[in-house]
């Protein structure tokens, strides 16, 4: 009965229905599951958004290398048409233009200085970008020293070519030929070539830029004052005058009542309070350069052949018994042709 009882626990067991076996590691794999599927759209998202910055990158380099381009072309086109203006001025100096008179001259000296006015304006309403900040900046001091420039000579050109009180003037457009001269200075040494750095930089294939330069390649015979004042008198149709007297002489120049030879030494009273130089003709600007120390003097005007003397206070004196070295200048005026006999140098010797 035992062993009846015994099969019938073994038939009742393996009569129970099977129970379905849980499925080991389920949840954990649904876990990486969704993990990678997470890692997997950010993978997506973060490759997107480098696509974004890259091509956002890409288009602000393109509009940079295009403001660069643009900005280069500008002050390109804006040199060269200031170069033109230059031959142009020049040309009119030098009688190219056919003026008559110092009104018409002055005239044409006013539109080329119009024309720097607004290439100026131009300049100045250019979008420059950052990295042309200080090239921008020698641009517009560039036109801003020329357009001054051309101002200042068309207001002195009637009066520098006047017979009577024409030093200031002379003087005011010899400065302007200065100007004009830091203005080329300006261009070619900072303007043009920071331009050029940051173009070569950047590796933009930009517009070359033009010479620049207002000034013709003899510059400096505009700074000398002889050489203008010869410049100016073409300048206003006057033709020079080949015999009688015409223009300025150094005639004598005396301190404390001593009368100077240029070839010796002069002894002159320690006292002495002024130079006293005696000039014939027309009346200008003088200038006494004493021991390294420059004094002026104004002649008022005189009738041609007539003799003045210009007197010019010894504000600075060298020490007594010392050599010292006294030039004496003499402006010349519109049309002179001899200056040899404007300027006479001294050797002095200020008494104890």
């Amino acid at each position: 009965m035992a062993f009846l009882d015994e099969g019938q626990d073994d038939l009742m067991v393996d009569d129970e229905p099977e129970r379905p076996r849980r499925r080991v590691g389920g949840p954990q794999r649904r876990r990486q599951q969704f993990l990678a599927r997470r890692l997997i759209g950010v993978g997506v998202a973060l490759g997107f958004l480098i696509l974004i910055v890259i091509g956002f990158r890409g288009c602000l380099e393109a509009r940079s290398d295009r403001a660069l381009r643009n900005y280069d072309a500008d002050v390109a086109t804006i040199m060269q048409q200031s170069e033109q203006s230059g031959r142009d001025f020049f040309n009119l100096l030098n009688g190219s233009s056919g003026s008559s008179s110092s009104l018409d001259a002055q005239q044409e000296v006013l539109r080329q200085r119009d024309t720097s006015q607004t290439l100026l304006d131009r300049a100045n309403d250019l979008s420059a970008p950052g990295q042309m900040h200080d090239a921008q900046n020698a641009v517009i001091q560039t036109l801003t020293l020329r357009r001054d420039a051309l101002s200042s000579i068309a207001q002195n050109v009637t009066q520098a070519t006047a017979r009577t009180q024409t030093g200031t003037a002379i003087t005011a457009i010899s400065n302007a030929m200065g100007s004009l001269y830091a203005s080329d200075i300006l261009w070619t040494q900072i303007g043009k070539p920071e331009i050029e750095n940051v173009i070569d930089d950047e590796g933009i294939d930009a517009t070359p830029l033009p010479n620049g330069k207002f000034m013709p390649a003899n510059a400096t015979d505009y700074l000398n004052q002889t050489t203008l004042v010869t410049k100016l008198n073409v300048l206003t149709g006057q033709t020079a005058t080949t015999g009688g007297v015409h223009g300025l002489q150094l005639d004598s120049t005396s301190v404390g009542g001593t009368t100077l030879t240029p070839d010796s030494t002069n002894n002159v009273p320690a006292d002495a309070q002024e130079i006293d130089i005696q000039v014939t003709n027309s009346g200008i600007r003088v200038t006494a350069t004493l021991a390294g120390s420059q004094l002026n003097g104004q002649l008022s005007a005189l009738s041609a052949g007539e003799q003045g003397t210009v007197k010019i206070p010894l504000t600075t004196k060298p020490t007594p018994g010392t050599d010292a070295t006294l030039e004496v200048v003499v402006q010349p005026v519109p049309g002179e042709q001899i200056t040899t006999n404007n300027t006479s140098t001294y050797t002095l010797i200020f008494g104890s």
